[in-house]
């Protein structure tokens, strides 16, 4: 599914590959949806721990470790997400038709940009720093940044452009913090 999509991606090919019966998917998974939300919760809980678990947490200063935390994702990029995202492709190819994944991607969302937000917090006014917008406002800007690139890296073949479009926002974010 993260190679070709979702659409494109049959029950018939995932067995093949997989070396199992219909009957044995079936007996673990009501639908090949299930499957994919099954597959995307474990992608994404490997690549939380990838991305939160990193030596940023050290930093004792607040804003210190935040600027950390967007280098280390910046660093950890090829890991994450050289072959694509299925929270990405879900929401993009099905939260338009099926409900319980809109629903599902939208919570991992929110999640994320609570989890990312509270980092980024000591950098914006709200936590003491300077950038005029709050920790939802500023999270919501990465996830998008990370998102767009996804996207523009599956359509050009570039996933390079991850780590360099993330670069840019880490450099920005640090030139306003220091009021430049």
């Amino acid at each position: 599914m993260l190679a070709k999509g979702y659409p494109v991606t049959s029950v018939d090919e995932i067995i093949d590959v997989a070396g199992v019966s219909k009957g044995s998917f079936y007996h673990h998974f009501d639908s090949k949806e299930e499957l994919a939300l099954t597959a995307m919760h474990e992608f994404l809980a490997e690549g939380a721990a990838l991305m939160m678990e990193g030596p940023f947490r050290d930093v004792a200063d607040p804003k210190k470790r935040a600027i950390a935390f967007l280098k280390h994702v910046e660093s950890v990029t090829m890991r994450l997400w050289n072959h694509g995202c299925l929270l990405v492709m879900f929401s993009v190819e099905l939260a338009g038709t099926s409900p319980r994944v809109r629903e599902e991607t939208s919570a991992i969302l929110v999640n994320m940009i609570d989890r990312i937000g509270a980092i980024l917090r000591p950098l914006t006014k709200e936590g003491g720093g300077t950038m005029p917008m709050t920790a939802s406002a500023m999270a919501n800007m990465y996830m998008a940044v990370i998102d767009g690139s996804l996207v523009y890296a599956r359509a050009t073949g570039d996933s390079s452009c991850i780590a360099r479009n993330l670069k840019t926002f880490r450099q920005q974010i640090e030139a306003m913090s220091k009021g430049t």
